[in-house]
């Protein structure tokens, strides 16, 4: 009776009736609460629906059910990133990849959060992963999507290599300034060192007048 529920639920989502959809996914769990595939799949409807939180819970549950379903772990990275958690987010991406390194989506979504952060090295190197294993998979929507992002990426460093230059120029200037502020230091130490001896030398020769003039009036 669960696996009835589970495909009609199923057929449901594919139509996009979603509440239907989540109703029989619900009565799969009721009658067959360790089914790790309807949790996953409630948890798509959920997710589609802006129910994050609860989605989270149903991709959580079937990990846990399920370890090795990695499209569990992925689409709770999406999930996630829609949140704006980018290092939960980008966590489970990285699982995902560990059980399936053939799962050309996670590493596109991987790039786009290391895009997000400014890591654009290894947004490159995701993407170009993306869109080999795209190709290889005749995924002709992701590789060229991955292939647009890559070119992107190209010239948006090469178009800001004045970006780079000041930036050199500014980290020269402050370490000069830094070195300046060292020597100046060291140079008052130095004069600090000689007031001190030469005071201690007129001192040592006051005393030394001293003793001469007392000797002479005894």
């Amino acid at each position: 009776m669960d696996i009835d529920y589970l495909e009609r639920a199923n057929q449901q989502f594919n139509e996009k009736n979603y509440q239907a959809a989540l109703e029989n996914y619900n009565l799969a769990i009721k009658h067959y609460p360790t089914l790790a595939e309807a949790y996953y799949n409630r948890g798509l409807v959920k997710r589609i629906i802006c129910n994050h939180e609860e989605a989270i819970q149903d991709f959580s549950i079937a990990t846990i059910l399920k370890p090795k379903m990695f499209l569990a772990y992925y689409y709770r990275g999406l999930t996630y990133y829609e949140l704006g958690d980018y290092p939960y987010a980008t966590a489970n991406y990285n699982h995902a990849i560990m059980l399936n390194p053939k799962l050309a989506r996670a590493y596109y979504q991987r790039a786009i959060i290391c895009g997000e952060l400014g890591r654009n090295s290894q947004a490159y190197e995701d993407f170009q992963q993306a869109a080999a294993i795209a190709k290889s998979q005749k995924d002709t929507d992701l590789f060229r999507k991955a292939k647009k992002a890559q070119a992107q990426l190209k010239k948006l460093n090469q178009s800001n290599p004045i970006f780079g230059q000041i930036l050199f120029v500014l980290k020269a200037f402050l370490v000069t300034l830094f070195l300046t502020a060292a020597i100046g230091r060291i140079n008052n130490n130095f004069n600090l060192i000689n007031d001190i001896e030469i005071n201690n030398n007129d001192s040592e020769i006051n005393n030394i007048d001293n003793r001469e003039q007392e000797t002479g009036d005894q």
